[in-house]
């Protein structure tokens, strides 16, 4: 249940979501409709993934520095919808390119800044995290089916108009967040903060856990859909696959409380991991298989919700109390940005030169990677 004055909160993860799922599953359909190779789809998807290196850095340092958080929320909502118009009307290669990486500045630098005002929220009760993300994944559903079914009746072209509704919902929503004010942090003392965060050893390993594992995601963020449709899925099957995934991912969500009660954060991250390698090379071998497509799309809850949700309280953690703007601001970069950049960029060379299951090949090896650096004996002595 979502505890009284939380609501909003929720609000929030479901309309930010929103935007991204329609941004993850359908984009690549939607350069492939203006006629880009998977080559180029790669890049323009690395640039997206390239500025996300830098946007959650700015969107934590202004955070850090704002003494009204909500203010930065919604300014970045707003900046966020205007340039999800300007991608949407982008034709050129040159104007593609430019226009996703000012919609990557200004959409990827909310989510880390947002998760770190709902965790100094939630306080000493993190473990309800999950309640209020799993809305998140909701949203993410909501838009991947309803946008497929669509695209069935209407074709590749409603993607940039449900990416635009989307951002709309999430800066209606953002307005109405509680104005919570809070103390600045000097300019010092934040650029100091990151560089303590990056001094720690244990925090440079789950930084890199998370590189890794990101990594591994660059061919089902960019490429499951065309991957489906190259072996012949339909439309309306492509769309329950994704939502499949994400059903999964809230029930996960929901559990999340009970399921902390009973199992460290360490032992639930190596769990993720490990079902990433197995995800992948399932995907990899048996692309032509409805049955085990699903069983793999199942596993999403583990291999991405549960990752998200012990990756987070897991800076949280090492980063300390009044800090936490920071540490998400870094996983992110090192994940979502340096990951992204790298998974899609080597995803979309597979892909192309190699053939579709290569790409799903090379992330299980990286996912592989991550969970042998999980048993890293500094990083395990501090779980």
């Amino acid at each position: 249940m979502i505890r009284r004055g939380e609501t909003v909160f929720a609000a929030g993860y479901l309309t930010y979501y929103m935007a991204f799922g329609v941004f993850m599953p359908y984009w690549s359909a939607h350069l492939s409709r203006l006629g880009l190779a998977a080559t180029a789809i790669g890049v323009v998807l690395a640039v997206f993934n390239t500025v996300r290196v830098v946007s959650p850095l700015v969107g934590g340092w202004l955070l850090d520095r704002a003494t009204q958080p909500k203010r930065v929320l919604v300014i970045g909502a707003l900046l966020a919808c205007l340039t999800a118009v300007w991608a949407g009307l982008a034709r050129t290669p040159w104007t593609i390119g430019v226009s996703i990486a000012l919609y990557s500045l200004t959409f990827t630098a909310i989510l880390p800044a947002y998760d770190a005002v709902v965790l100094e929220r939630l306080g000493a009760d993190r473990a309800h995290y999950g309640r209020l993300r799993l809305w998140g994944s909701i949203g993410f559903v909501v838009m991947v089916l309803g946008v497929g079914a669509l695209i069935g009746h209407l074709g590749d072209r409603v993607i940039p108009v449900a990416l635009i509704a989307g951002h709309l919902l999430a800066v209606a929503v953002f307005l109405f967040l509680p104005t919570v004010h809070s103390h600045a942090v000097p300019r010092s003392a934040v650029r100091e903060g990151f560089l303590t965060a990056l001094a720690d050893g244990p925090t440079r390993i789950l930084l890199l856990i998370a590189f890794l594992q990101i990594a591994g995601f660059g061919a089902f963020n960019g490429f499951y859909t065309i991957f489906l449709r190259h072996y012949g899925y339909s439309e309306q099957l492509i769309s329950v696959y994704w939502a499949l995934g994400v059903f999964c991912e809230i029930v996960l969500f929901w559990l999340s409380p009970q399921i902390l009660k009973r199992v460290s954060i360490g032992r639930l991250l190596v769990v993720s991991l490990a079902l990433s390698v197995l995800r992948w090379g399932v995907v990899a071998a048996l692309p032509a298989s409805v049955f085990w497509n699903a069983v793999a799309q199942v596993t999403h809850a583990a291999c991405f919700g549960l990752f998200q949700a012990a990756s987070v309280m897991l800076a949280a953690r090492f980063a300390g109390v009044g800090a936490s703007g920071r540490a998400q601001a870094l996983l992110a970069a090192a994940g979502s940005g340096a990951g992204g950049i790298v998974g899609s960029l080597i995803a979309g060379y597979l892909y192309q030169q190699v053939g579709p299951p290569a790409a799903f090949l090379g992330g299980a090896g990286f996912a592989l990677a991550a969970l042998l650096l999980s048993f890293w004996p500094s990083f395990v002595a501090r779980l």
